[in-house]
């Protein structure tokens, strides 16, 4: 998936659904995104169940050997639990004024209303919001809200079938 810009935010569901083999892979995945980072760019992690947590220091990081222990840090302590609220966690992103968001969720339940959707692009400052769905299975086209989201906002929407996924996560 790409990123055009120098600040990117990585908004990755963590909700019980997410157990095991599905944050598992989101984890390795975020890290590995991150590592490919330049020095130059920075970036910031915000995990959310019926809250989002924003790694610490509140703030965009550059992808420097601090920011990746960081990084690793951070996703390390990170377990699965509670409900999805995919609203509050982006616009908790969208106000570090990032280039590009990338979410990644298993839940298209609750969908995104269209007033949500309207409000996260009205605030999103330009960014690219790029929308990653993990789920056990074939695509069955339920995540509509998701792929507006992306559309909405000059992203891309991939789906992952973590059944295809290796299972050494």
């Amino acid at each position: 998936m790409l990123g055009n810009g120098t600040r990117f935010v990585y908004v990755f569901d963590r909700s019980l659904s997410m157990k095991g083999t599905a944050l598992a892979a989101a984890k390795q995945e975020l890290l590995a995104s991150i590592k490919r980072l330049d020095r130059v760019h920075q970036f910031q992690i915000v995990f959310y169940n019926e809250a989002p947590r924003m790694m610490q220091p509140q703030q965009m990081q550059y992808a420097d050997d601090n920011g990746l222990r960081a990084a690793e840090s951070f996703v390390a302590s990170i377990s699965a639990s509670g409900g999805t609220d995919h609203v509050q966690a982006l616009k908790l992103a969208m106000r570090l004024a990032p280039d590009v968001i990338f979410l990644l969720t298993d839940a298209d339940e609750p969908q995104l209303s269209r007033k949500e959707l309207e409000e996260i692009r009205q605030r999103s400052g330009g960014a690219a919001i790029n929308v990653i769905e993990f789920k056990s299975g074939p695509n069955s086209g339920q995540g509509a809200s998701l792929r507006k989201l992306a559309e909405e906002n000059r992203g891309q929407y991939k789906y992952v079938d973590i059944t295809t996924l290796p299972a050494d996560h």
